[in-house]
């Protein structure tokens, strides 16, 4: 049987490895990462559109706390 529920990403994630639902944690509240797009000509970094309604331009050596879902629903 799976559970479901949150796990914590160890270590933190960068740009590149945060996906689509995971949870981050922004302003001191956790948000929902909604949609991800490359900022720019520059292409560094990611820019997370999350469900607050903020954006945040996550760069290559910056690290996030990350919590993603396990199992099914």
């Amino acid at each position: 049987m799976l559970r479901t529920g949150w796990y914590e990403v160890p270590n933190g994630l960068g740009p590149f490895d945060v996906r689509r639902g995971d949870r981050v944690l922004h302003g001191g509240r956790w948000c929902t990462v909604l949609d991800l797009y490359s900022p720019g000509s520059s292409g560094r970094g990611r820019v997370l559109h999350l469900d607050n309604g903020r954006l945040q331009l996550l760069r290559p050596p910056e690290r996030l706390r990350v919590y993603r879902r396990t199992g099914r629903r």
